[in-house]
């Protein structure tokens, strides 16, 4: 049959044809990449492929309504006996604005996240996680819902002294930068993620004149050597530092770097390798030399959890988990989940959207 004389229902579907070859085409073309499920068979660098929001952006939505002012009068929080416990500032509060990225949030490690390697493997889970990974991952979450400056920063190892005497180096490089540097080790985390730094620096009263501020160890009056200086003073505790960019700062971090190398401070140097290390050094010499910008918090404010007796160091705002420290990880899946569930429980309290519907008759229409 010649062309001229075939149907025009034969054009028509050969047009509609090609149509529709194209328009699955552009969508095949156009389709996201297929989300991998977390369970070690999918690649997980195809989640930053996708088009939807970074976590960087959802963590402050989530604490967005959470979070208090650094000038709130009252903060208010159930504690671990399920009690209604109620703090309250003093007058005429310092910090009636957010300092935000003023504010370092600082980690120091001389390796990489444990749970890293599970990661390039495809073979992260949230199981799997230990301490170390997840109090960092507590500590980035604070920074990120506050807005704070954050560094993970991955030191070298030191040939002649413990990897901890990483920390006045690290704070001296970095403290000219910034008004504070809120350092924390790994095993210490922030108990309330809604509770802004600035607050802290209202409720425990930091003047400009501190330089840094640590909680002090647990005593024990029947073991009164135990956590003490050779002058038996309870010992502060470096794995939880408020350091303030002032003047004095930079000389007490340098004397506190310096000190093992027993010039200025001869003796010192016994503190390279035994326990507590730079803390030891610390308490033992440097507190002596710059006791007036030193500021010591009571160690049941920032240091310890529950369960610890002696001083009561349970951990009110900060806590440090010298042992037990896979309850790291219970600490912030609290927080993540206080954050996730507020907002689902408002949209049954207000009835956002109308998802409640009242049915006043229970009968079949």
């Amino acid at each position: 049959m010649p062309p001229s004389s075939r149907s025009p229902l034969f054009a028509l579907a050969v047009s509609a044809g090609f149509v529709l070859v194209f328009v699955f085409g552009f969508l095949a073309w156009q389709s996201p990449p297929r989300m991998p499920f977390p369970d070690g068979r999918g690649d997980l660098s195809a989640i930053d492929q996708m088009n939807t929001p970074a976590i960087t952006d959802i963590i402050p939505l989530l604490y967005s309504s959470l979070t208090i002012a650094p000038a709130e009068p009252t903060f208010s929080y159930i504690d671990d006996a399920n009690n209604l416990t109620r703090l309250e500032l003093p007058k005429k509060p310092r910090y009636k604005k957010k300092l935000g990225r003023d504010v370092l949030i600082l980690d120091l490690e001389t390796r990489q996240l444990p749970s890293t390697e599970d990661f390039k493997r495809g073979e992260f889970h949230w199981r799997k996680l230990n301490h170390v990974s997840a109090g960092v991952f507590n500590h980035y979450t604070y920074a990120l819902a506050h807005g704070y400056d954050y560094k993970f920063i991955r030191a070298a190892e030191f040939e002649d002294r413990h990897a901890t005497w990483i920390k006045p180096s690290a704070l001296a490089n970095h403290i000219n930068d910034y008004k504070f540097i809120v350092f924390m080790d790994a095993d210490a985390t922030f108990r309330f993620t809604h509770l802004p730094v600035e607050w802290m620096l209202n409720y425990w009263k930091i003047e400009p004149h501190h330089s840094i501020t640590m909680a002090l160890d647990p005593w024990d009056p029947s073991l009164p050597e135990t956590n003490a200086d050779r002058f038996n003073r309870t010992l502060t505790n470096t794995g939880f530092m408020i350091v303030q960019n002032n003047a004095n700062t930079q000389g007490i971090l340098k004397a506190w770097h310096e000190c093992p190398d027993d010039v200025r401070y001869q003796g010192c140097s016994e503190w390279k390798g035994p326990r507590f290390h730079e803390q030891s050094a610390f308490g033992e010499y440097i507190r002596y030399d710059y006791e007036k910008y030193i500021k010591e918090l009571p160690c049941a404010e920032a240091n310890g959890y529950p369960g610890v007796t002696q001083s009561h160091c349970e951990g009110r705002f900060v806590r440090h988990y010298w042992f037990n420290k896979f309850r790291i990880k219970e600490d912030f899946a609290d927080n993540m989940m206080n954050a996730i569930t507020l907002p689902l429980q408002r949209i049954f309290a207000e009835n956002t959207n109308g998802v409640i519907y009242e049915q006043n008759k229970n009968v079949i229409y």
